[in-house]
């Protein structure tokens, strides 16, 4: 059983292109040890916590009471706990990684490489990447495998290919990216085109890198590519019964990006998990997308998010089409690093993908 525990809408940055509605709300102690027993109560030998926010480090001390309740609970019934947890970083400290290391924590860091104060700033506008710098230290030498996590706006799409390489050049073996997906953002053809060719040269540095000691894993190409040769077409995102999300309030919606949207509503950790609204928004959530049918891509594409298409359309069915547009641009960008690692007969490729 998952959950992700939004711990709060607050955060310490004022990101340019954050979708979050910043307000004070937190979740409380009993709050979220109520949902520590909603979690164990479903009796499943593997359980996890996504902790996010706004910034979770704002709510620590609820981190360390849940990660400590959670650690006798499991020992008491013999299951496993995972976390991961998504952060800008800015409040890492040496305790809270030992604390990570303790409770297997896998830390997450958005950070933007060198666009890093164009976008990631504080509240009074002053960049953070000097702060950020020996935090990216202290987070890499407990958790070498940290993901980087960077967005691209439409206006600096030309450098995303150096802010990947910067990123890997900094230590960071694995690196995922997004793109600026509000409403509001402007992309413009010539942008999408550009993000496109952003694409193709990092599937050539992907490629190049692909079995050196300290390869390169970017995910975006990684996960298409892979989910392709595994012959794993991308798997419907089993909206509400893959991974719910619980308010600072405690109320229990089916993803994030559905947040104290009402119609939504699937109970409480108080309450438990309403099944029969799970079902409905579950249900709801396979009908298909009618302009993705026939497509050549359809299987291998996102386009049934529908987390996404929601905040971006207000529609868990309608496909935004800068969505389409990136996930085309994506999936020939995987096909041409696989292209190249094929034919090179690449080790590492060969012996995961050519049984």
């Amino acid at each position: 059983m998952n959950l992700t525990l939004h711990l709060t809408a607050d955060c310490n940055f004022n990101c340019r292109y954050c979708y979050e509605k910043h307000s004070p709300a937190r979740m409380d102690e009993g709050t979220a040890l109520a949902a520590c027993e909603l979690l164990f109560s479903y009796g499943h030998k593997r359980n996890g916590f996504s902790l996010f926010g706004g910034e979770p480090l704002l709510c620590r001390g609820v981190i360390e009471r849940v990660t400590d309740y959670c650690a006798e609970r499991s020992r008491q019934e013999g299951s496993v706990m995972s976390y991961k947890m998504t952060t800008n970083g800015s409040l890492l400290d040496e305790s809270f990684m030992q604390l990570a290391r303790e409770h297997g924590i896998e830390i997450a860091l958005s950070h933007d490489g060198p666009l890093q104060d164009e976008a990631r700033v504080f509240p009074n506008g002053a960049g953070s990447s000097a702060l950020l710098d020996k935090k990216i230290d202290l987070l890499l030498s407990y958790q070498p495998e940290a993901v980087a996590m960077l967005t691209v706006e439409s206006r600096n799409v030309k450098r995303l290919y150096e802010a990947v390489v910067w990123l890997y050049e900094r230590g960071f073996s694995r690196v995922n990216s997004a793109i600026d997906l509000r409403p509001e953002a402007v992309w413009r053809d010539e942008e999408a085109e550009e993000l496109a060719n952003q694409y193709a040269l990092l599937a050539d540095f992907c490629a190049e890198h692909y079995d050196d000691e300290r390869p390169l894993r970017y995910l975006n190409l990684e996960s298409k590519a892979a989910a392709y040769l595994n012959g794993k077409p991308c798997i419907e995102c089993r909206l509400g019964l893959k991974q719910p999300s619980v308010a600072p309030d405690g109320k229990i919606y089916p993803c994030n990006q559905f947040l104290n949207d009402e119609r939504y509503l699937m109970g409480s950790v108080f309450s438990g998990i309403d099944v029969k609204a799970q079902e409905r928004i579950f249900r709801a959530s396979l009908e298909k997308e009618e302009s993705c049918i026939g497509c050549a891509l359809e299987d291998r594409c996102r386009h049934h998010c529908a987390c996404l298409n929601h905040s971006m359309t207000g529609d868990m069915h309608t496909v935004p089409p800068l969505q389409c547009a990136h996930e085309k641009a994506v999936i020939y960008a995987a096909d041409r690093m696989a292209a190249q690692l094929y034919k090179r007969n690449s080790p590492r490729f060969m012996r995961v993908y050519g049984k």
